[in-house]
């Protein structure tokens, strides 16, 4: 019997079946199934029976079959093309479902799940400021290439997503991203989620170096529009320290000591894992005495440091007769901090050493057998600097 619309037209159930499959003599394995539809409580429905084409075969001693769609979507000639295909894989010793699952499994496989996973992996191993930098460049910097399969990212897909975040964000976010997804892929081949790594080949960006020193009459500026709130407070200290943002910003009570006069920071709070004490000048140390406890760990809760700092930016353009100093960040403050204390005559390894830099005199070789931590240096110079910063404020 060969399956046509008239044949189709003319098939009956046996009594008492509510289920039938009839072949194709032209196709071997290609089928039509028809099934009475039911109600959900088990009686029959009056609805027109299910009707689908079907294609079974054997392969390794098991009997499989495949549904190939239903007869009202697919016309019988396009579905014997297709079981005549199936048919020919067969023959050649394929498994056309074993793959057909395979591929399903591939499309649900996307590179949002892969992201999710590795930065489930990636928790442990990465402090929090550097969990939400990559978090940010994988989910949304990457955000269209969520829902694509694995193995369908490719080259092209990256380089796309590279220059849009260049065009967005610029070449160090685009350079960040590409960094992130190229160790995410990295990971997945050797979890055996991916082949390949589609980010080998793709265009690195040219970065210019950040080279942004506030002058004496911007910091002035920056100074008398803190406001007095924890915000400006970080602010000060961040000035007067040389500190990174997030180890003020997350300061907790534990690590300071007053007794000694020093904030000491524990190798998973700085950024080159090792341990570092910065010790308190006078101005820091009021700063930090007058912080209210409320029995809190940290000593500033949790900010909106960027609508804090476009508010600032705003107030010194008001103190500056509305005309905007050029863009600075918070990390200028630390690398304005450094020249600062340059000028006024600190040695330059005193300077590495308030700033816990693994460069310069301690790189290499050298640092391994130069461990002197320089306190009375470092104190010496934040001293000095609190006073020269308190003059160029006043």
């Amino acid at each position: 019997m060969r399956l046509t619309q008239q044949v189709i037209d003319k098939l009956r159930f046996d009594p008492g079946k509510d289920d039938r499959i009839d072949f194709d003599d032209a196709v071997p394995g290609f089928g039509l199934r028809t099934r009475r539809v039911k109600k959900w409580n088990g009686a029959l429905s009056n609805h027109p029976p299910s009707q689908s084409w079907i294609f079974q075969y054997r392969i390794a001693g098991q009997t499989r079959r495949m549904n190939l769609g239903q007869v009202s979507a697919i016309k019988a000639q396009a579905a014997r093309e297709i079981a005549a295909k199936l048919h020919a894989k067969v023959t050649l010793g394929e498994d056309p479902a074993l793959q057909k699952v395979e591929a399903k499994a591939k499309a649900s496989d996307t590179l949002g799940n892969l992201v999710a996973k590795y930065l489930d992996r990636q928790r442990t191993e990465l402090r929090p400021g550097s969990m939400r930098a990559i978090t940010r460049y994988l989910q949304k910097h990457c955000a269209s290439l969520q829902r694509v399969p694995v193995d369908s990212v490719d080259r092209r897909a990256v380089a796309n997503v590279l220059a849009n975040v260049e065009k967005a964000s610029g070449a160090v976010s685009a350079n960040r991203t590409r960094t992130a997804l190229s160790a995410c892929f990295s990971w997945a081949m050797k979890e055996g989620i991916a082949a390949s790594n589609p980010v080998v080949g793709t265009s690195q960006r040219q970065e210019k170096s950040r080279e942004r020193i506030l002058s004496a009459a911007e910091i002035k500026l920056v100074c008398n529009g803190l406001p007095d709130s924890q915000y400006g407070t970080v602010l000060k200290i961040l000035l007067l320290t040389g500190a990174r943002l997030n180890e003020i910003a997350q300061l907790r009570w534990s690590e300071i000591d007053f007794q000694r006069g020093v904030i000491s920071l524990s190798g998973d709070r700085t950024k080159n894992k090792r341990p570092h004490e910065v010790p308190m000048s006078p101005s820091v140390r009021a700063l930090l005495e007058v912080q209210p406890k409320n029995g809190h760990e940290n000593c500033f809760r949790s900010l909106d440091v960027a609508r804090h700092k476009r508010e600032l930016d705003e107030t010194i353009t008001k103190l500056n007769g509305g005309e905007p100093i050029p863009h600075w960040t918070h990390h200028d403050l630390r690398r304005s901090a450094a020249t600062g204390m340059a000028e006024i005559g600190v040695q330059p390894h005193i300077i590495e050493a308030v700033l816990n830099h693994i460069s310069g005199h301690k790189a290499g070789v050298a640092g391994i057998y130069n461990r002197a931590a320089y306190s009375n240096e470092k104190r010496d110079a934040l001293n000095r600097w609190d006073s020269h910063v308190l003059k160029v404020v006043e």
